[in-house]
């Protein structure tokens, strides 16, 4: 706590200095002596209160891939305000960005964003992030290396080495998520590592580590634990609630499940309450606390199939998730119940 209230105070030296720091150095700065979730918070009292064009720029990045939205939306409302009209168009596309986290229909941010300049590097490279968003949405993960390569040419265009490097995470992240549906886990797991390795965006590496641990579905219960343990540290160091809760009734009681260890495992989440169950041996009750759910995914479908031992709901689930998700991983699930239950 001393020393957070010590660079507060550094920070107001900075800017009643006649020579400000520009965000860039100010991150270089702090990154000697804080950690990661401390550096988070000081960054952040950094970028409320510069005045630079640049920074608040960079902060739209900073914020996005720190999954702080609802600074990034502050950021949003500032940059449209600005008289910089770099700053106004990133905003637009940061709108579209956040629009798609928060629901707003696919097909039109795709039709709306057709009128958004690209006349600047950063501009052009955050339209192809943008076409990746959109298709996350609707699990078309088959374009993202298409996206990505285009990104890569973009990027020596770029003259801002913190945007370059902010861009650079979101790819390697985004690698790993292509990778890793494309069930090519050697390289996804390199991507993640190198993310990993990076600095600046500490909130996004503990979903990092949790889509790890489900990474090791296939393999190893003490490799999920590590990065599931991993992810808790992280968000408790930065008191991330959301994610704390996810760990404790998503991803964990499932991975658990999985693997039959269930001893002492609860949750609050309906569907991975019946999963538990079926770990437990306790087929029927599975299989009933299942069918009173108004929820179809390819996850209870595949869990209606353990419970039942029925083959349509694997063939179902299995659909689902390669045509419908493209996902060439999580279908490994209902395919390998099938065959191991001989049916």
């Amino acid at each position: 706590m001393a020393q957070t209230k010590t660079m507060i105070g550094t920070i107001r030296d900075c800017f009643e200095s006649e020579n400000q720091l520009q965000f860039p150095q100010f991150l270089t700065m702090i990154s000697l002596d804080s950690d990661e979730a401390a550096q988070l918070e000081l960054a952040k009292e950094f970028l409320f209160a510069s005045k630079s064009d640049s920074d608040k720029r960079l902060a739209l990045e900073y914020f996005y891939i720190n999954q702080c939205y609802q600074e990034l939306q502050c950021f949003i409302e500032i940059n449209k305000e600005s008289m910089n009209e770099l700053n106004q168009e990133l905003a637009i596309i940061y709108q579209f960005m956040l629009d798609i986290r928060n629901g707003k229909p696919v097909h039109e941010i795709r039709t709306n964003s057709k009128s958004v300049s690209v006349k600047h590097p950063e501009l052009r490279c955050l339209k192809y992030f943008l076409h990746i968003e959109v298709d996350i949405k609707v699990y078309n993960y088959e374009r993202i290396g298409y996206y990505l390569n285009k990104i890569q040419k973009q990027l020596r265009h770029v003259d801002n080495p913190l945007f370059i490097t902010f861009f650079q995470i979101r790819m390697k992240i985004l690698l790993f998520q292509y990778y890793w549906k494309r069930n090519e886990l050697i390289l996804a797991r390199k991507h993640a590592y190198e993310a990993l390795q990076m600095p600046h965006h500490v909130k996004q590496k503990a979903k990092l580590h949790l889509d790890l641990a489900l990474s090791y579905l296939y393999e190893d219960f003490q490799s999920s634990v590590y990065h599931i343990e991993e992810a808790n540290y992280i968000a408790s160091c930065l008191d991330d609630q959301k994610t704390l809760e996810h760990i404790a009734n998503h991803t964990y009681p499932f991975i658990c499940a999985h693997f039959g260890e269930v001893d002492g495992v609860s949750t609050t989440d309906p569907i991975e309450k019946a999963h538990l169950e079926i770990a437990k041996g306790n087929y029927q009750l599975a299989k009933t606390m299942l069918e009173h759910l108004d929820i179809v995914t390819p996850f209870t479908q595949y869990y209606l199939g353990l419970a039942t031992r029925k083959q349509h709901f694997f063939i179902y689930s299995y659909q689902h998730f390669m045509e419908k998700r493209s996902d060439h991983f999580f279908a490994r699930l209902p395919l390998k119940a099938s065959e191991g239950l001989g049916i």
